[in-house]
C-alpha cells in the first residue's frame, strides 16, 4: 500500500513538471519513474555531442541551451564523436576518451562525464550504420534497434572532389594510369571503386592517402595536406575538424573542382544519408560554376525507445522554439518544420511525434 502511495505520488510530481512546460492538453503519457534516467528524472541529461568545434558538437550544445530554457542543466560530452556516441547510447554505457584526443586542440574538448547518457546527435548515415550493424559497427557483428529520433535538423555538407592545378589532373579517371606519385586527402570506397582507385597501386607509385584529420602517428600538418595531388570527400566552408582541409587546401593551393559522372552520382545518390545536390558556385576558391554532386543534409539529435515521452517532447518543444540558436553556430544548420519529423529508416520517438503533430507540423 505504501509503495503504491509513493509511486502515485511520484508520477503526480512527473505530471505536474510537464504540465509546467507544455499545458494540460499537450501532456503524453509518462512511463513509470523506475525506468526512467536518473540524470532525465533530476532534469539533468547527458549529451553524447562531439568536439566544441566539431558538427555533432555543436549540435549538442544548441540542444542543451534550448532546454536550459525549462530548466534543464545539460552536461555535454565533447569527446563522443564518430561512432563512440551511437556505440555508448545503444549499449548504455559511460563514455571514454578516445585514443589519441589528447593531441587534439585542447580548447575543443573536455574529460567525459561519469554518466551514460541520455541523447545525442550524429548524421544520418552514422546512426543508420549504427542502427544496422554496418560501415564502422559492421566489426561489432549486431544491430542497434534501440534509437528513437527526436528532430532531424539539416545542413549543406557536399560530396567534393578537386585536384590541385600543378598535378595536371583533371579527371579522376586519369589517377588509375597515373605513373608518378599521386597523393589523396580523404577518399570514399564508392568513389575508389568507381574509379579503378586501389590504395595499394598509389603506394606502389609512391603515392598513398593522407587523411583529411586524425590524432597521434596519422597527423599531417596543414600545409602538408594542403600540398596533396586529389581531395576527395564531404565537405562545406567551415572550420571544423572534419571540414577544414577543404577551407585550407582552397586557400593554400589552386584547386580544380572536377565532375563526377552521372552513374557514380546515382549511385552515391542511393547511400542511406545521401540526395541528389548541385555545389553552389563560390563556395570554395576554385568552384567556378554550380557542379551536380550529393550531399549529406540530414543530422539527428536522437535517444534510446527507453526515453520518457515527456523528456522527448520537452526536447522537440525547446529546439523547435529556440531554432534561432541553429542561426548563430559555426557550421550552417537550419530547422525546417517540414522536415524536422521525417527519419525514414530510424523510428521518431513517440513524445516527438505528439509535439508535431500538437504543432500542426503533422497530420
Amino acid at each position: 500500500m505504501r509503495l503504491t502511495f509513493c509511486r502515485s505520488v511520484q508520477l503526480l510530481i512527473l505530471g505536474l513538471g510537464f504540465w509546467q512546460i507544455s499545458g494540460p492538453a499537450q501532456a503524453p503519457t509518462q512511463p513509470n519513474r523506475s525506468s526512467v534516467s536518473p540524470t532525465i528524472a533530476d532534469k539533468k541529461p547527458v549529451i553524447a555531442g562531439a568536439c566544441k568545434a566539431c558538427p555533432w558538437g555543436i549540435l549538442a550544445k544548441v540542444t542543451a541551451d534550448a532546454l536550459s530554457f525549462y530548466g534543464y542543466q545539460t552536461t555535454i560530452c565533447w569527446v563522443c564523436w564518430s561512432s563512440f556516441g551511437p556505440r555508448e547510447m545503444g549499449d548504455k554505457t559511460k563514455p571514454v576518451m578516445p585514443p589519441g584526443a589528447e593531441l587534439d586542440i585542447p580548447e575543443y574538448i573536455e574529460p567525459p562525464p561519469d554518466a551514460i547518457p541520455d541523447i545525442s546527435a550524429t548524421s544520418e548515415s552514422n546512426l543508420i550504420d549504427a542502427w544496422n550493424g554496418a560501415g564502422p559497427y559492421a566489426a561489432d557483428h549486431r544491430q542497434r534497434r534501440n534509437y528513437r529520433v527526436i528532430a532531424v535538423i539539416r545542413t549543406s555538407t557536399y560530396m567534393l572532389a578537386a585536384a590541385s592545378k600543378k598535378s595536371g589532373i583533371t579527371n579522376l579517371k586519369e589517377i588509375k594510369d597515373r605513373t608518378q606519385p599521386t597523393w589523396i586527402v580523404g577518399g570514399n570506397p564508392i568513389i575508389f571503386d568507381h574509379y579503378g582507385i586501389k590504395v595499394d597501386d598509389l603506394k606502389a607509385k609512391g603515392g598513398g592517402i593522407m587523411p583529411p584529420v586524425g590524432s597521434g602517428p596519422t597527423r599531417v600538418s596543414r600545409e602538408k595536406r594542403a600540398s596533396a595531388d586529389v581531395f576527395i570527400g564531404t565537405g562545406l566552408l567551415a572550420n571544423t575538424p572534419e571540414q577544414r582541409s577543404w577551407y585550407e587546401a582552397s586557400q593554400l593551393s589552386d584547386l580544380v573542382f572536377l565532375d563526377f559522372e552521372e552513374p557514380l552520382i546515382a549511385r552515391l545518390a542511393q547511400e542511406p544519408g545521401y540526395q541528389r545536390a548541385t555545389v553552389p558556385l563560390a563556395l570554395f576558391r576554385g568552384v567556378d560554376r554550380p557542379i551536380p554532386t550529393v550531399m549529406r543534409p540530414n543530422h539527428l539529435i536522437y535517444v534510446r525507445d527507453e526515453a520518457p515521452d515527456q523528456f522527448a517532447y520537452a526536447v522537440a518543444k525547446a529546439l523547435d522554439e529556440h531554432r534561432d540558436l541553429f542561426q548563430v553556430q559555426l557550421e550552417p544548420w537550419y530547422y525546417d518544420p517540414k522536415t524536422v519529423a521525417v527519419s525514414k529508416v530510424i523510428p521518431m520517438h513517440p513524445g516527438a511525434m505528439k509535439y508535431y503533430r500538437d504543432r500542426g507540423y503533422l497530420k
